[in-house]
């Protein structure tokens, strides 16, 4: 029989051995498994790994033979059982490796789907047949026959060259890596330059992937020519995926290019447009449009370059007369102005020379599309400087055009420019009241969210516009106000009046219309698909604004709004997340974390958490808030009042691992706080400590015998005999629960004023500090041993009868006068068996 050490040995073998397959390492797998088999062979666990790997070698050796008769006798049949062995990973024995590549890369049949699956699946999935295909795309004018081949082939043929040329260890060294990722990259542009070309976006994804992984490959080849073929890859015009893919390059070769690449972008547009027929300007617009948000003020320059706007537009009011006669152009004219507002000169020039077309566009377009941008546009901008209409009638207006246009879009780009457009003019109060009483509305957004994906950028517009609706004023301490104050009279500006549309009780009111839509289930659906830290930030947001109403708490929960916090907090915390050490992340972590708390304060910790989301999940995020911010002035005290209220629920619950782990994760900084200057941050970290009593590693801090213990019950006596009347509860609940250990009443007898300030708690005012001090006195004295002795000297010394039964006298609280009876018969009770006797009174 095999002793424990071999079999735990076998054990890990196995388990190696079943990673390494599942990695489809397949030869260190087989090393493993004859290891495990020399060890022992008769282990059942071993045998099926054997059999396993018997299985996945059997299986790789049939893809061969497989190929060879799909590629010579065209049986596809043969051809789609390879491709299902390759998708499922499947390896090819090392020594079949050369012959596979052969039959695909090397036999130029006649393209087919699965002959395009298969040779994508092969170079994808297997290092070695990356290797392969390096090898024959490395010499001379074989790169050309290579990409033209596999081209042909189709998308998942010509998508496999990326992967090999990204792969350092197919290659034989770094300098033939990178000459065979400049021939790529000339031939992908070429490619471009084909009028007739289909699947653009195959070249342009080839050409953005080998410039965002390492532009300086590519060194001397990024001149104005290849620029200039990009930029053109920006056309409205094309598909939306070589649009995006040609942003992510131009952002790049600006990133490296800098200056010289921004005259080259400046002689672009400024050529094209020179040339004044509607193709070349529709070329024009679109590639300013998209590269506006990636160098605003180059492009700002040549849109308020003197003539431009103002004989544009006269172009696009002919255009628009009577029967329109180009979409495009109004399109690609609008999606530049839209993105001009970025700039506040920009706005004001629009306002001012583009106002009456862009109203007319809006108004009477038989075109949704172009209404819906036209305003857009006109939400961005102020109204035209010398039009009587108030920007107040402007707002309404468009904000009621822009719901018309909502309720009724039928296309994608209809609703993402009408949606964008209402998330501009809902930062107003009264478009907000208007969208939040229009039910159709929001049942329309809400149905739209449904369905919207990450790229969907009508996600982002239906989550500014709920955040907006829910969103209360910053609230100002006194001393930020006179800041304020000071500040306006310094710049001689009138104190800005506030719009009582937008008060704490009206937002309250929209918060609970939004709350009662069941906007929350969507919300979580939506933002846990959506990885981004710009729309979990926005989610959390919402998540917080709502929490805020105490009534609001226990519908958010049922909703499923602590399990999306907690989610949300965890990805952006995940290293490689969607940019876990970014600013924002860190913002939207503390963001959530309060928007956790506040919830976690009103509702019952049972009814939240699970075994499959347990409340130690909880905990770490809420212990965040408890730490300043060292790169913050001033330190918002309501995030660290709540969290610690919250965490004083979730320590009352009877689960010893909470508070265990809470002790370990909080301790630090909520001992800190129990000095704090704040009298609601004391009190509430006073409770939480209290709730910690009742856990043997909480009263373990102030009665191990060691200096920071003493210090620690040093600090809680003092709380005992505080102003604040809740602080004084606290801390006396505390000493009652610590006083019950024997270790706990030896420190506190040991204490210069220990059994002072407890019996100054017999003798307070409060009845609930009474009955804590006597609770306290009644463990001292009922001690057992020497604790007990030293009780009944040190409350004698103190002359604690007296108080206690002047105490009592003043007493209406039944079980307070029990506790009080039953203190006195046992110093009594004690007193007698000792031989002593006490003057009764």
């Amino acid at each position: 029989m095999a002793d424990s050490t071999t079999t735990q040995r076998v054990e890990e073998l196995v388990a190696q051995a079943r990673t390494c397959i599942e990695q489809r390492q397949l030869q260190k797998a087989t090393q493993l498994a004859k290891e495990a088999a020399s060890l022992a062979p008769t282990n059942q666990n071993v045998q099926a790994l054997v059999q396993s790997l018997s299985t996945e070698e059997s299986s790789g050796s049939q893809i061969l033979t497989l190929i060879k008769n799909y590629v010579e006798q065209g049986d596809q049949t043969d051809g789609q059982e390879a491709v299902k062995l390759l998708k499922q990973h499947t390896a090819i024995p090392s020594d079949q490796i050369s012959d596979v590549a052969h039959f695909l890369f090397d036999h130029d049949g006649k393209p087919t789907e699965t002959r395009d699956e298969l040779t994508g699946a092969f170079v994808i999935n297997s290092a070695a047949a990356r290797k392969q295909l390096a090898s024959r795309i490395q010499v001379g004018t074989e790169a050309t026959r290579f990409f033209r081949l596999l081209w042909r082939r189709g998308e998942h043929s010509f998508n496999s060259i990326l992967p090999v040329l990204l792969d350092a260890n197919a290659w034989p060294n770094s300098e033939t890596q990178t000459q065979a990722k400049r021939d790529a990259f000339l031939l992908a542009l070429g490619k471009l330059l084909d009028p007739a070309l289909e699947h653009g976006e195959w070249s342009m994804t080839l050409i953005a992937r080998l410039l965002t992984s390492n532009a300086h490959d590519m060194a001397g080849l990024i001149d104005r020519d290849a620029f200039e073929i990009v930029l053109a890859q920006l056309d409205i015009r094309l598909d939306t995926k070589i649009r995006a893919q040609a942003t992510l390059a131009v952002a790049k070769l600006l990133e490296e290019t800098r200056e010289e690449g921004e005259n080259i972008f400046t002689d672009y547009v400024t050529n094209t447009v020179s040339k004044g027929h509607n193709d070349e300007l529709i070329v024009a617009f679109s590639a300013a449009a998209s590269v506006f948000p990636l160098v605003p003020q180059t492009v700002a320059k040549l849109f308020l370059t003197p003539g431009f706007l103002e004989g544009l537009i006269p172009v696009l009011e002919r255009n628009s007369s009577g029967q329109r006669k180009s979409h495009r152009l109004e399109q690609a004219a609008m999606e530049l102005m839209s993105a001009a507002c970025v700039d506040k000169a920009c706005r004001e020039s629009l306002a001012k020379i583009a106002y009456n077309w862009l109203d007319d566009v809006a108004h009477t377009s038989s075109e949704a599309e172009a209404a819906s941008m036209a305003a857009l546009v006109l939400a961005k901008i102020p109204p035209k400087p010398d039009s009587e209409e108030s920007s107040v009638t402007h707002a309404d207006d468009l904000s009621s055009l822009l719901v018309n246009l909502t309720l009724n879009a039928s296309s994608p780009a209809e609703q993402q420019s009408s949606i964008e457009g209402l998330a501009y003019t809902s930062l107003q109060p009264k478009i907000k009241g208007e969208i939040v009483s229009n039910t159709a509305l929001l049942n329309k957004l809400i149905e739209r969210l449904k369905s919207t994906t990450t790229a969907d950028p009508c996600t982002f517009g239906i989550l500014t516009i709920f955040s907006n609706l829910v969103s209360y004023r910053p609230a100002q301490s006194e001393e930020q106000q006179k800041m304020s104050q000071l500040r306006n009279y310094a710049e001689s500006k009138k104190q800005e009046e506030k719009d009582p549309l937008d008060d704490d009780q009206h937002v309250t009111a929209r918060c609970k219309t939004v709350l009662d839509a069941n906007l929350i289930p969507v919300l979580v659906t939506a933002a846990r698909s959506h990885y981004t830290v710009t729309i979990l930030g926005i989610a959390v947001k919402i998540l917080h604004a709502l929490a805020r109403e105490q009534k609001h708490r226990g519908k958010l929960a049922q909703q499923g709004a602590v399990k999306l916090l907690l989610q949300t907090i965890d990805r952006l915390q995940t290293p490689g997340g969607p940019a876990s050490a970014s600013d924002s992340a860190q913002a939207a972590i503390q963001l959530a974390a309060h928007a956790l708390a506040r919830i976690l304060i009103s509702v019952n910790p049972q009814h939240v958490f699970s075994r499959a989301m347990p409340a130690i999940s909880a905990l770490r995020p809420l212990t965040l808030l408890l730490t300043p911010d060292t790169s913050s002035e001033t330190r918002d005290l309501l995030p660290v009042f709540e969290s610690l209220l919250a965490l004083t629920n979730l320590a009352s619950l009877e689960d010893d691992a909470v508070k265990d782990a809470l002790l370990r994760q909080a301790w630090q900084p909520t001992e800190d706080l129990l000095l704090s200057t704040n009298k609601l941050v004391q009190r509430a970290s006073v409770e939480l400590v209290c709730n910690l009593m009742a856990s043997p590693a909480g009263v373990a801090k102030y009665a191990d015998g060691s200096p920071a213990a003493k210090h620690r019950l040093h600090v809680l006596l003092a709380l005992a005999d505080a102003e604040d009347l809740a602080t004084r509860r606290a801390a006396g609940g505390a000493l009652a629960m610590l006083t019950e250990w024997d270790a706990a009443a030896k420190a506190v007898l040991e204490h210069d004023r220990g059994v002072s300030i407890l019996l100054d708690m017999c003798g307070d005012e409060s009845e609930e500090i009474k009955h804590r001090g006597l609770v306290c006195i009644l463990n001292l004295v009922s001690a057992p041993g020497e604790v007990g002795t030293m009780g009944l000297q040190k409350v004698a010394q103190q002359d604690g009868v007296e108080t206690i039964k002047s105490s009592l006298r003043e007493c209406r609280n039944t079980d307070v006068m029990a506790i009080g009876v039953e203190v006195l018969k046992t110093i009594m009770g004690k007193n007698e068996n000792s031989g002593r006797a006490i003057t009764q009174g």
